[in-house]
């Protein structure tokens, strides 16, 4: 598999994953569970961007990583290209609920 496919894959998974929490029925939860769910969708989401804000700022003062770290962080910046945008979704989606459910006016998270 070259890079280009690699790249081709990844794309196409973060849009497939994202696409599936995309199509979850939110509208069981009740109001204080939608509060919750778009606070802790966003909060996570902050999280990881922070992280990978640090692990960035390690590496460009080049930091050494040991050969048993490369597969942790490679494994944290897959996990963080599937999360973050299944995160925002989330939000959205709790975002919705209760614009529907109290007449307010959601914003999107871009």
């Amino acid at each position: 598999m070259t890079d280009t496919d690699n790249t081709a894959f990844t794309a196409n998974s973060i849009t497939v994953f994202r696409s599936l929490i995309a199509e979850l029925d939110l509208g069981n939860f009740a109001e204080a569970q939608l509060y919750d769910l778009g606070a802790l969708a966003t909060e996570s989401a902050e999280g990881l961007c922070q992280g990978l804000l640090c692990l960035s700022e390690g590496l460009e003062n080049c930091e050494m990583l040991p050969p048993e770290g490369i597969a942790q962080v490679s494994g944290y910046l897959k996990a963080s290209a599937h999360l973050i945008p299944a995160l925002f979704e989330l939000c959205e989606k709790a975002n919705n609920g209760l614009a529907k459910t109290r007449k307010i006016t959601a914003y999107p998270m871009y």
